[in-house]
C-alpha cells in the first residue's frame, strides 16, 4: 500500500486514491471503455444482421416462409419431427 496521496480528477471533482489496488482498479476501469466500445459495436453489429434477416423473411413468398419456419423447428427439436 502506498503511503502517499496520489490526486485524480474526473471531471469538476478531485479525488484522494492511497491505496495502490484502488489505483489499479481506476486504470483497469479507464482502459476498460475500449472493450466496453467494441462490446458496443458488436451489438450493433448484431442487431442489424437480426433487422435485415427480418425484413428478408418478411419479403419470402408464404409457402417459402413456412417451409423455412418448418425447418427452424425442426432444428430447435435437435431434428426430430
Amino acid at each position: 500500500m502506498s503511503t502517499h496521496a496520489v490526486r485524480v480528477a474526473f471531471g469538476g471533482e478531485v479525488m484522494d486514491v492511497t491505496d495502490d489496488l484502488e489505483l489499479q482498479r481506476l486504470l483497469h476501469e479507464a482502459h476498460d471503455e475500449a472493450a466496453a466500445v467494441a462490446g458496443l459495436e458488436d451489438s450493433l453489429e448484431r442487431l442489424r444482421r437480426a433487422r435485415a434477416a427480418q425484413t428478408a423473411l418478411a419479403g419470402l413468398p408464404a409457402e417459402q416462409l413456412r417451409e423455412a419456419l418448418r425447418m427452424r423447428r425442426t432444428t430447435l427439436a435437435g431434428g426430430r419431427r
